[in-house]
Formats: C-alpha cells, structure tokens, sequence
C-alpha cells in the first residue's frame, strides 16, 4: 500500500466546523468529548487532553477518514494550539510535510526535530491500513523529551483506535479490549468525586483486571512518593514496612523515568530495580511491575502492581502504560482539586500570623523580632571555615647514607642534628689496604708497560697486543680503587640536617657494606603530619591551604598546603584522629624535623551560625540517635 493522502487543509461542513481552534475547551468539556461519537467533537476534546496532558506540545492536528473518500484518504478533523497561541496551519504545513510523509511511508510514529522546534506524527494502523494520524509540534530539549513525546503520542493514540473501533463496531479485537480498559481505567476517575476515592477505584479495577493481589498508587510529594490507595485496603498504615516497601518502589521509577519490572528482564527492560527486589521481598510475591504517572506539571505518581506465579508480559507493561498515561491526567486533576482545602489552611495561617504580628504583646514581639534578625544576620554573614590540628614538622624525604664497603670507620664529621651541605665529607672510613694495594698495582702496571715496550722493540706484535690488553685491565683495576678511595670519604648528598647517627663511639669499629650511618632530610622540603579530630575530617579536602604555627617559631606562621588524607586513625589525648599530609612552603631556616605547632586548615565558607554552633549540634544530633530506641 502507497502513502497514504494526507490532506492538510480542513474540509468543508463539519469537518470545517471541527477544525476550528479547540484550545480553549474546557478540562470538562474535553474529558467529555472522549466519549462522543461525532469525529470532530472527539477530535478536539482528543487534542485538548494530549497537548495539555504534555505541555512542551505548542499545536496538533487530528487526521481522520473523509466521510465520502473511498481511496481512503484523511483529512484534519480537528486542530488544536496551546493557550496564548494562535493556530499556524500553514507552519503546521511547514514542519510537518515530511514527517507525514516518513510516518505513512514506514507505517511507524516518526520525529522530526530542527533545533527545539520539533514535529512528531503517529499513524494508526487498523487491519494493515491507515485509518488515522496525528501530527502535533513540540518545543523540546534533548532526546528524553523526544522519547517521551512518542511515548505520550502513541499511548494517547489508544483513545483515537478505541473511538474508530466504536465507530465501525468492531468488538472482539486485542486492541478493543485495551482500549476499552483504557477507557473504563478513565471512567473509573472521572465518576470519583475526590482523589483518594478515584485512586481506590483505579487500584480496585487494576488489581481485579490484572489478577493482582495488591496494586498501590501514590502521589509525589517534593523528592519522595507518599502512599494513597491500596487495593482491597479502605485504610492502611504508612509507616509499615510494606508502606515504605510501596513507596521506594514509586521514587526508583519515577526518578528513572520508566516503567520498572522485577525480576528483571522479563518484559525486556533492564534498568536499576533494587527497591522493585526489595518490594517482592516484603511482599512475598513473584513479580512487581511499578508505572510512573506523569501530568502536565510533571512527576505526579506511580501504580505498583504485585502478583504471583504468572509474569507480566509485554503487553501488559504495555497496556499500564496507556492507563498511567490515559488516567493520569484524571487522577492529577482531582488530586488538584482536592487541594483547594489548603486555601483554607492557608487562610487560617495568614489569620494567626496577623494576630501574632499585630500591636499586642509589642515587648515580647520585639525580643522575638530582636532574636529572629541577629539570627538572621549570622545566618547571612559568610566567614572562612579553619579546621584546628596539632601538628609535626618532618622531613619530606629521608635519604639512607649507607657504607659502600666492608671497612673500619676511621672519622666522623657530623652527628645528629648537625646541618650538612651538599659535597660536605660526613664520615671516613680506613683506606690503608686500598692505598697500599692500588700501589701493588701501580707497580704491576709499570712492569706491563715494560714489557710491552719491550716486546715492540723486538718488532713481537703478538706479545706487544698481549702486553696492551694486560695494560688496559691494570688501568681498569686502578680507577676502581680510585673510586673506592673516593667512597672512603662519604660525603653530603644535598644540603640537609642530620636526622640519626652519631658514630663517636664507633671509631675503628668494623662496618659492613650497606650498614646504615646517617640519615639524612633535606633542609628546603619538609611536610607536616597533622590530627585531625574525626569531627572535622570530613570537611579536609586535598589542596586545601592553611597557616602553621611552631611552638618553637611563635612569630611566625608558615604557609601549609594539603597534599594527602590517610585513612590511619590514632587516639591522642582521648580523641580519636587521623593522619592529614601537608606540605610546609617556604619553610624558615631555622626549622628542623620533630618541631610540633598547630595548624589551621581554610575548609571553604560557611555562615557565622553554622560555624558556631554545628559542633553543639553535632554533638546533639549523636546524644539523641543514642538515647532514640
């Protein structure tokens, strides 16, 4: 079957009559139009509820069969603009040419998007043949919106199939009867007079269609989902385990946007589902299957159904969808009427709040209003937050001085404490045995070299390139002994102060090659070890700076830098801290490793109130968790 002919300029007549602007139906007149069986009154009431239903929807068009086309060709029934719009045909014409022509092509919903400006079109098909199509325009923001706007088209598609099914009277059909679910699902809320009273209709209705032994529906309230109806339940507990059970089901799919199945995978989604587990758990049921609503303001609620033994198929994922999709605009539109109660609250708190601020009781209204703006004024005033800790000054490297070997240490230069630099000799070891043998080689050498001249005087070329090689081995022999003299001598690898080692009572005692002799720090590189209480080590960052103050510096404070947090935990003084890394930046010459200060850590700004008073609260919050059963 070729395109099918789309045609989108109003007919005459009726069809004229009914393309009119429907954006100012009423919510009522809307709902109601869903049950009339004249093509253009359902048209706009169908247009109504889906662009409101979906606010990014700027204006639509309904495509229904021409009464006296027998090619089968459509045309609008009805069009429809979002309040505060006029209804643009020829834009609609514009933006929506080809994807009428992709969507009727391929016999699948198709989208269109240049910018924000979007154009989605949805056929529907009955019998292999096109009998309808939507095109609406969208304003969207990214690809989630997309999905959701062909979600919301092709579900709020089921009421155009249901009233075409009516119309030619064709009963029997898999699609009739989820269409009429849809539609009984809409009643069920459209005859309640209050909320609560449509959401245990609805959750009665699902659980008995479904042949679930519970289905809940919940409403949003700010970040968490708060527990309405239970099926076969006129009253329940919303604090039992069962309750939040429901209610952690409702936030995982609401936040994830998405229909959720447990177990997993068995409607082919696979998606974060552990409170969807938890709820089976509490439940004691096979498998839970937890449908988000959504209204025009956004996330309304959810419906959770739990059953046992049979798995929820695709198709029944599928068909709660339509219902969460169809009924939800009912369901957030009684719960919003429900709510004009609050007005009346919020009439009594405004009265009481005029009877307080009022001129009686002027002495103990101006304490209170004193309290209230110093309150407020530490609240507002920003000030650095500084995490207070002891802290040890030490070397950033220690550097081993070892002996390079076996020997007797014959001097010493230096001992702990003293300052050393670069080149400085430290220590001596004895170097008779390798002065004397350098000597013997010395000798060996002057006879080779005779030798060789010798046997280049007899013109012996075999014997001379002898004598050469045994010649070049007594050099090689003789620098080495060199070296080793010069190691005798240890000396300061870089300018540093002597950390450990003090040989004065160890001269002419043998050492052993890779005996440790000194240790050595650098004088310019040190970090400092800070405690820091387990109170305040969460507010330590790395590269956070702050300022060092040594017991044995007082006039002076040294600039610090956070460089490493360790998880090593220490109790000093009865308190509990762990270890923090500093890095002390232009350190004085006059501090040495093991000086101790304490040191004040900048932890980013806080209020005057907070920095006041969050240890008390602290402390109390703690008290309490203790003392609460």
């Amino acid at each position: 079957m070729g395109i099918v002919d789309v045609n989108l300029k109003p007919s005459g007549g009726a069809a004229s009559r009914g393309a009119r602007d429907a954006s100012h139906e009423s919510d009522a007149s809307a709902w109601a139009a869903l049950a009339s069986d004249d093509p253009h009154f359902f048209a706009r009431g169908w247009l109504a509820v889906t662009g409101r239903s979906f606010p990014p929807i700027r204006q639509g068009a309904l495509f229904l069969p021409a009464p006296d086309d027998a090619s089968g060709g459509l045309e609008v029934s009805a069009v429809w603009a979002a309040t505060g719009l006029p209804v643009d045909l020829d834009r609609l014409k514009q933006l929506g040419t080809g994807t009428l022509e992709a969507a009727s092509a391929q016999r699948a919903p198709a989208l269109a998007a240049e910018g924000e400006a979007a154009t989605a079109a949805v056929p529907i098909v009955i019998d292999g043949k096109i009998s309808a199509m939507a095109l609406v325009e969208a304003a969207l923001d990214g690809p989630a919106a997309g999905r959701r706007l062909m979600r919301h088209l092709q579900w709020s598609s089921a009421w155009v199939e249901a009233f075409l099914y009516r119309s030619e009277q064709r009963s029997g059909r898999d699609g009739l009867r989820q269409a009429s679910l849809v539609v009984e699902a809409i009643e069920s809320v459209a005859t309640s007079e209050h909320y609560v009273d449509a959401a245990r209709a609805l959750s009665g209705l699902l659980a008995n269609r479904f042949s679930c032994g519970r289905v809940a529906i919940g409403v949003r309230r700010g970040l968490k989902s708060k527990l309405s109806a239970l099926s076969e339940s006129a009253e329940f507990e919303g604090r039992t385990e069962a309750a939040r059970a429901f209610e952690a089901a409702m936030d995982e799919a609401i936040d994830q946007e998405t229909v959720l199945v447990a177990p997993a995978g068995e409607a082919g989604i696979r998606l974060v589902a552990y409170a969807q587990e938890g709820l089976r758990t509490a439940l004691s049921v096979d498998h839970v299957l937890t449908v988000p609503i959504f209204s025009a303001k956004g996330a309304f609620g959810a419906i959770v159904l739990a059953r046992d033994t049979v798995p929820f198929s695709q198709n029944d994922v599928d068909l709660l969808d339509a219902i969460a999709v169809s009924a939800g605009g009912a369901l957030a539109a009684r719960h919003d009427a429900d709510r004009s109660f609050l007005g009346f609250v919020a009439h009594r708190i405004r009265s009481t709040a005029a009877t307080v601020l009022g001129p009686s009781f002027l002495l103990f209204k101006t304490i209170v209003l004193a309290v209230i703006l110093g309150t407020a004024a530490l609240a507002l005033i920003r000030e650095t937050v500084r995490v207070t800790a002891p802290g040890t000054v030490n070397g950033e490297a220690r550097r081993a001085v070892s002996a390079p070997f076996d020997g007797y240490l014959q001097t010493q230069y230096a001992r702990a404490g003293d300052v050393v630099r670069a080149g400085t000799v430290i220590a001596e070891l004895q170097d008779n045995d390798l002065v004397l043998n350098r000597l013997r080689k010395l000798a060996a050498r002057r006879q080779t070299e005779a030798e060789r001249d010798q046997a280049l005087a007899k013109r012996d070329l075999a014997q001379a390139a002898i004598a050469r090689a045994a010649l070049e081995q007594k050099d090689a022999e003789i620098a080495l002994d060199d070296e080793m003299l010069e190691r005798a001598r240890i000396r300061a690898p870089f300018d540093a102060v002597v950390v450990s080692g003090d040989l004065a009572q160890s001269i002419g005692k043998p050492v052993s090659r890779g005996d440790v002799l000194y240790e050595l720090a650098p004088l310019d590189r040190y970090r400092v070890t800070l405690n820091v209480p387990e109170t305040a080590i969460g507010s330590i960052r790395v590269g956070q700076k702050g300022q060092l103050l040594l017991t044995a510096l007082p006039e002076r404070p040294f600039a610090v830098e956070v460089i490493a947090v360790t998880p090593v935990a220490r109790v000093a003084d009865g308190v509990n801290s762990f270890e923090v890394l500093a890095h002390l930046a232009d350190p004085d010459e006059r501090v040495r490793p093991a000086m101790e200060g304490t040191a004040k850590i900048e932890a980013g700004e806080a209020s005057l109130l907070w920095i006041w008073t969050h240890s008390f609260f602290d402390w109390l919050r703690i008290r309490a968790w203790s003392w609460l059963p």
